[in-house]
């Protein structure tokens, strides 16, 4: 029998209601809670086999299929009595955590310790969250003796498993958040979700609860009691909301969450509540970068960012020739995804922008680990030569490829990569925002109205503070703080400070031209494989 675990995360909290997560993740201030426990004890729901990246992306393709619509979660982790082939005993999706196709992993119970077992599923996690692998050329530094099982992240495990994590996955992570790859994680998961029923001292408000910040000797907020988890008397909130200022509620209109660019949205406090709304972004498909790119996961990164992730800040996007000539060979370097059998896809011409990666400029060697492989091509295109650069990383046994074209990216006019084929952008479900927010907003990723400073949701048709449903209104109430975001009056989602956002109504205009999402995994399910986790042989 295989057992399902559904997990809600969330980063800035500390600690988390399951014991065997409170020393992995406490020390990185994410929070993971248990939301959900299927066990399929009649049948298997998937079929498991010896190929760890097989039953991964079956198990992924099932998550996606039957489980998110009928239970909401941020993450599904398998849990399995059968043996993969060698050593392997976990796999998951590379900084995937809030893909709807990708967030999850299956995990093997060897049956050695239930440690054992909870060590791999956050090893799994934290390639979810973007970790990578603790190689010895990173030179991380684990506070954990290697004979008491050094730290989770590292490739293989021996007998005694890995305890805690090292600076090199604290980096990870930061990178990772920094990136847009946490965009669901800044949220609470709501205390009735939770399995285990309530108790006081897990840091979850739940039923008959007024705040809970730990256990007593853990407990450093003023606005609670740790003992009986109600409020001290004269206290509104307890100061682990953002939203609540010197045990007083926040007046509602104040920005507690930034956008993290241009597709993310800002968040503002209700006035009746100590917590930020739930983070929401632009829809996916919107388009952004001045109508050259789209909007996807609420990141739009072009090509160009992404070339400079891999390649350092003087990286360039090559032009559309070097795609052409080196996505069409089919191999290694150049591909449109691996076939069930590991062989390379060969680019179609209309794809040859969704494959991977083509680079001009920048440092000598990638950024990303020292494993890359790397190809450089000379193309002749109207007299002119090209020098392309691609690259091709093996950051573990199965660790995704970073250097394939993002999921979202914009290849043609009214069109999106999705699975490395160029795609009409229609596949995302892009609503008509014109119409919809009556010329005065945009749509968020819950497909609500997100409305300009100086108009009211639901609909953004009548005079209002601006804000959505979702992220409560974007500026106070006149009258109620003396306290005013700094924000246009003619529309646009404001900022505390620096430019004011506008979004773009028009979508990608010039077929050369290919931008978003930074690859927060390979977007082929084959490839889109993370980490393996290895027993001693």
């Amino acid at each position: 029998s295989c057992c399902v675990m559904l997990m809600a995360e969330s980063v800035f909290g500390v600690g988390s209601m399951n014991p065997w997560h409170r020393p992995f993740y406490r020390p990185l201030s994410v929070r993971v809670a248990l939301t959900g426990l299927e066990i399929w004890s009649d049948q298997d729901k998937i079929r498991v086999d010896k190929s760890p990246s097989d039953t991964l992306n079956r198990f992924l393709e099932w998550r996606t299929r039957e489980l998110l619509p009928r239970l909401r979660h941020d993450n599904a982790q398998l849990i399995m009595g059968e043996s993969f082939d060698g050593t392997t005993v976990g796999m998951a999706s590379q900084s995937s955590m809030c893909s709807k196709d990708r967030s999850g992993g299956v995990n093997v119970d060897h049956l050695v310790s239930v440690l054992g077992v909870a060590s791999t599923i956050a090893h799994e996690l934290g390639h979810n969250l973007g970790m990578n692998h603790d190689t010895a050329d990173r030179r991380c530094q684990c506070q954990n003796e290697p004979r008491l099982g050094g730290c989770i992240m590292e490739p293989s495990t021996g007998f005694m498993p890995g305890q805690l994590f090292s600076s090199c996955s604290a980096r990870d992570l930061s990178l990772s958040l920094l990136h847009g790859g946490g965009m669901c994680l800044f949220n609470v998961p709501q205390p009735e979700k939770l399995l285990g029923g309530p108790r006081c001292g897990n840091l979850y408000v739940e039923k008959g609860e007024e705040c809970d910040c730990g256990l007593l000797d853990e407990c450093n907020d003023p606005c609670c009691n740790a003992t009986t988890c109600k409020l001290v008397p004269g206290a509104q909130c307890s100061s682990d909301g953002i939203c609540c200022d010197n045990c007083k509620l926040r007046t509602g209109g104040w920005m507690c969450r930034q956008p993290l660019g241009e597709c993310d949205l800002p968040e503002h406090c209700t006035g009746a509540s100590p917590y930020c709304p739930p983070n929401v972004f632009l829809q996916n498909g919107e388009p952004c970068e001045e109508g050259a790119s789209y909007c996807y996961s609420g990141v739009c990164a072009s090509f160009n960012t992404q070339c400079q992730m891999l390649w350092g800040p003087n990286s360039t996007r090559a032009p559309s020739v070097c795609f052409s000539s080196v996505n069409k060979q089919g191999n290694k370097y150049g591909n449109c995804g691996q076939m069930p059998n590991g062989t390379y896809i060969p680019c179609p011409s209309k794809d040859v922008h969704c494959g991977r990666l083509q680079c001009q400029g920048g440092n000598d060697r990638p950024l990303l680990g020292t494993s890359a492989e790397i190809l450089t091509t000379k193309v002749k295109f109207n007299y002119s030569d090209f020098v392309c650069r691609g690259t091709y990383f093996h950051l573990g046994d199965d660790v995704s490829d970073p250097a394939m074209v993002a999921q979202g990216t914009a290849c043609g006019l009214g069109k999106a990569c999705w699975n490395q084929r160029c795609q009409d952008v229609s596949l995302f479900g892009v609503d008509d925002c014109q119409s919809k927010c009556n010329g005065h907003g945009v749509c968020n990723s819950n497909k609500n109205c997100h409305c300009d400073v100086g108009w009211a949701p639901p609909d953004c048709r009548s005079t209002g503070h601006g804000g959505s449903v979702d992220s409560g209104p974007a500026r106070a109430p006149r009258g109620t703080s003396p306290f005013l975001l700094l924000e246009a009056e003619t529309g646009g989602v404001g900022r505390h400070c620096g430019p004011i956002q506008r979004y773009p109504r028009t979508g990608p205009n010039r077929q050369d031209i290919t931008p978003p999402t930074l690859p927060k995994h390979s977007p082929h399910t084959t490839r889109g494989i993370s980490s393996t986790t290895n027993l001693p042989s």
